[in-house]
């Protein structure tokens, strides 16, 4: 006869505990250091300024420079390995432009780019944005657009180069909807400009961050790993926008993204050719109008193997669980990179000694080691006293 393990409606306490643990190290670990926000910081304000100055041949269209994207959303992943570079997205947003073609827009910031030497020499042009190359380190996309006056609301309309043609977006409203859906349900008021060139949002610490936030940096590690540093398939934005749509606001991490992983898999199962996915504050734009069948099979599979993978970490067979919670390090080092869940666990390790010897570390009745403000039923562990024996 064979034997079926019977289906578990609950999960232990501990095992989602110990993932939640980690998967928030794995994230800090993962994303800007302070070092890499100040310099992406300071490049903006730079560009922004340059771009904004009165009197350059911009300054007629009142031009007002904000960053779009992970800067903007906190959901800021570091380079794949240290021969990628990260990417900092801005938008040049010009007024007064109405019924201009979109060549001339794209050429006006172009040209205020190259009139300074400096940017000149690393200015790259993109099918709707220009780059700036800052070699080694990280690149500035910088988008130009006209206010959409027809859709308000942040709406805008972006030129694409090679198309000849006028695109929609709404990068503001992407954002509102993004920060009402990590709060669920609680609406958010879009900000106000303030001047010309509006601060990136300030670097959140790491315990106000939003499981949402969380979601989409683990989302965009492995997406990462999984196609070692291209990210073309796998669009930030795209991953971003599904994240939304099936979190549900859970505040353990670790059920917050299986239930993400869950719902992206369930509908990308019932769309086996490639379906639209709109940007949810404007509906005309389709963030995977770049997709043939080749590359959408390959997103498919993406989330396959992240949710499969992450199901072994999170539900492990009998045999698995037997092995203790370190064994579900495997399948996080899979998903994340081996390098980066082991400093997560050297930073558990380190910290569980520093409350140890402060004693402030206990045991509670499940065998587990916590700190003693945990619970009330926690039992001190004496700290370690070798003196030299």
């Amino acid at each position: 006869m064979l034997l079926v393990e019977p289906e578990r409606q609950t999960l232990p306490t501990t095992r989602v505990a110990w993932l939640d643990r980690h998967l928030e190290r794995i994230c800090v670990l993962s994303e800007l250091t302070p070092t890499q926000y100040r310099n992406a910081e300071d490049k903006y304000r730079a560009v922004g300024t340059w771009l904004a100055v009165p009197g350059s041949a911009l300054a007629p269209f009142a031009p007002v420079i904000y960053p779009q994207g992970s800067m903007l959303l906190g959901t800021t992943v570091r380079p794949y390995n240290s021969r990628h570079e990260y990417d900092l997205d801005l938008v040049c947003q010009l007024h007064h432009c109405g019924g201009q073609p979109p060549l001339f827009i794209y050429e006006w910031v172009h040209g205020r780019l190259a009139e300074n030497q400096t940017y000149k020499e690393m200015l790259e042009r993109l099918k709707r944005c220009l780059r700036l190359n800052y070699a080694g380190t990280f690149h500035l996309d910088i988008l130009p657009a006209c206010p959409n006056d027809r859709l308000g609301n942040g709406a805008i309309i972006v030129p694409d180069r090679k198309l000849e043609c006028w695109k929609d977006s709404n990068p503001k409203g992407f954002a509102a909807w993004f920060f009402a859906q990590c709060i669920i349900r609680d609406a958010i008021a879009e900000r106000e400009l303030k001047a010309s060139v509006e601060p990136l949002p300030s670097a959140v610490p790491s315990e106000y961050k939003y499981p949402l936030q969380r979601i989409v940096q683990l989302m965009k590690r492995h997406r990462d790993i999984f196609f070692m540093g291209g990210r073309d398939i796998a669009r930030s934005v795209i991953l971003t926008t599904l994240a939304g749509e099936f979190y549900q606001g859970q505040r353990s991490l670790a059920l917050a993204l299986e239930g993400v992983l869950d719902g992206v898999h369930g509908a990308l199962e019932q769309h086996p050719s490639v379906p639209r996915i709109e940007n949810p504050a404007n509906r005309l734009e389709n963030f995977a109008d770049t997709w043939d069948q080749e590359k959408y099979d390959k997103f498919r599979a993406y989330i396959r193997n992240f949710r499969n993978t992450f199901k072994r970490a999170l539900r492990p067979n009998l045999a698995e669980e037997r092995k203790g919670l370190e064994s579900l390090s495997e399948p996080l080092g899979t998903l994340f990179g081996a390098d980066r869940v082991g400093e997560a666990i050297k930073l558990e390790a380190a910290e569980l000694n520093l409350s140890r010897n402060s004693g402030n570390l206990g045991i509670n009745s499940a065998g587990i080691l916590s700190t003693l403000t945990a619970s009330p039923k926690v039992v001190r562990v004496a700290p370690n006293q070798f003196y030299g024996h």
